[in-house]
């Protein structure tokens, strides 16, 4: 069982309303899959939180990634 399944079945999902169905929202899979960074130096693409602030790329060690 993947760890994030295994922490929302035990402190549930602050996105849960009174009768337990979850808000319509993207998953973390589906918001995944979105293109979010690309390194301006060796093009290595990051499919991260698009809010997330990458200060080096973990392919070259630059310092140009983008978000898109």
């Amino acid at each position: 069982m993947p760890l994030l399944e295994r922490i929302t079945r035990l402190f549930g999902d602050e996105g849960d309303t009174a009768d337990g169905a979850a808000r319509d929202r993207k998953s973390l899979e589906e918001a995944s899959m979105e293109l979010s960074h690309v390194c301006q130096s060796c093009g290595k693409e990051y499919f991260e939180n698009p809010s997330m602030n990458i200060r080096t790329c973990g392919n070259c060690g630059g310092v140009k990634v983008e978000p898109v």
